[in-house]
């Protein structure tokens, strides 16, 4: 009787891993989470919808935050750079581009396994731009000239761009457009 319940227990934890395992697999699927992708950067633009995929909504779920709105913010998320390598604070990056058409934005070191406060952030009102209006933001762990986002001591991380007040006529061209080009620079 004690040996049957054991292998019961142990097929209900398998099944339960193997459910577990899969859903975390589907979110990644952007048939399935409805995940947009430019470049390196990632968007969820229907997540925050009331018939939203469970999958996108996933993703938001992972980092007890709730999904932005549709109407007037979209939210990016980058994890490795240009080349598909992961993003971490071993190296320093270069990222450069030209501003979306938005009323606001602001970019964000975030740590995956840390809480949900920003190691740090640059804001569209604090950016200096290029004389060719292009943006160029250093992000590494030591100071640099210009606009520069820290780095913490170690660890993955994650670059979060929040832009506000997307038009709906902007939003599916800001989809479909890098905002930044991620270029590893150096490694330590």
């Amino acid at each position: 009787m004690l040996r049957e319940l054991m292998i019961l227990f142990a097929i209900l934890a398998a099944g339960v891993a193997a459910g577990i395992f899969s859903a975390r697999l589907a979110a990644d699927v952007p048939m399935l989470s409805g995940a947009v992708q430019a470049g390196a950067w990632k968007a969820w633009p229907d997540a925050g919808v009331a018939d939203a995929m469970p999958y996108a909504r996933l993703r938001y779920l992972e980092d007890a935050a709730l999904p932005p709105s549709p109407v007037d913010r979209l939210e990016l998320l980058a994890e490795t750079d240009d080349e598909g390598r992961s993003l971490t604070t071993d190296c320093s990056y270069i990222l450069s581009g030209r501003m979306l058409p938005v009323r606001y934005w602001i970019l964000a070191v975030h740590v995956p396994e840390a809480s949900h406060t920003a190691a740090s952030s640059l804001q569209a009102a604090d950016a200096i731009h290029e004389p060719d209006s292009r943006l160029v933001i250093r992000v590494s762990r030591r100071p640099q000239p210009g606009n520069w986002l820290r780095l913490p001591e170690n660890g993955r991380v994650r670059l979060v761009l929040n832009l506000f007040g997307v038009s709906p006529l902007e939003r599916e061209k800001i989809l479909k457009t890098e905002p930044f080009s991620i270029r590893r620079e150096k490694c330590s």
